[in-house]
């Protein structure tokens, strides 16, 4: 019988499989030198709205790797229709990739064509990109599992984080989003939200219970006079959003030495073991 333990790790933990997951992490840190790739979020959905000023669980980041994502292999599989079709082991790889991914899909060998390679006047009437937006379902499917994973990596990064947050901040700025009214204070900032416990939660875990700026212990394992602070990388005064992405653990003297203006991390991780 399975302990009331157990029974919660198994909802703790998830399966990653991390099929080229680190190449996607690496393409959306570049991606991210070009503030105009953030042009590629729909910045008039509602839910896109409503997750920057009341914090959700498919953060901001989340939906701009899935852009990017998206983007790069609509990209690929567009402009090198013809290499795949030269190549069965590339088309292979691409099938392998969904299978590791346990996303049902038509296999290319049983995709019957209307139009064939020898009369193809464009990318597009390629047989293989054509078999990729029959497919584009399944493609999508894949891309959400690939976004969870390379937020799995970047979420850890606070370097990047910050550098994310930046462009993002210097994009609402320059005017380019509208956010409600009703989410704005009297200054025309994103409104002040309670933080919730997930968010406390998931930050705390990833910061090992420590002020990212000064490094001092904020369990209450070793001492029971320090008071933690979730703060805002890039403070909702400096055009920050509240997103999880966005959110540090820091004490109440860093806290406050950082004030509303700085928008700062810290870059010391602690080892697994000393040496």
């Amino acid at each position: 019988m399975i302990g009331g333990k157990e029974k919660r790790m198994r909802r703790l933990t998830q399966q990653f499989v991390f099929q080229r997951v680190y190449d996607m992490a690496s393409m959306v840190e570049a991606c991210l030198e070009d503030e105009k790739s953030l042009a590629e979020l729909d910045w008039e959905d509602p839910e896109l709205l409503r997750g920057i000023t009341n914090f959700s669980r498919v953060s901001l980041l989340h939906r701009y790797i899935y852009a990017m994502i998206a983007v790069e292999h609509r990209y690929e599989y567009r402009k090198n229709a013809d290499l795949y079709e030269e190549s069965p082991e590339m088309i292979q790889g691409v099938e392998d990739q969904l299978r590791a991914y346990t996303v049902p899909f038509l296999p290319y060998q049983q995709y019957e064509p209307s139009i064939s390679a020898d009369n193809a006047q464009s990318r597009e009437e390629y047989p293989f990109h054509r078999w990729f937006l029959s497919q584009e379902t399944a493609f999508e499917e894949l891309w959400e599992k690939l976004t969870d994973e390379t937020f799995y990596l970047l979420f850890g990064n606070r370097a990047f984080l910050l550098r994310f947050n930046q462009t993002v901040a210097n994009y609402i700025q320059r005017g380019a989003v509208t956010i409600p009214k009703e989410h704005l204070d009297d200054t025309g900032r994103i409104r002040r939200v309670y933080l919730p416990a997930w968010v406390r939660d998931a930050v705390y875990f990833r910061d090992h219970g420590r002020c990212v700026l000064c490094q001092v212990d904020l369990s209450g394992l070793l001492s029971a006079d320090r008071v933690d602070h979730f703060d805002h990388m890039v403070a909702l005064s400096a055009c920050g959003v509240n997103d999880p992405s966005n959110i540090q653990l820091v004490c109440e003297s860093c806290n406050l030495r950082k004030g509303n203006q700085t928008a700062i991390t810290g870059v010391r991780y602690p080892p697994w073991w000393q040496e």
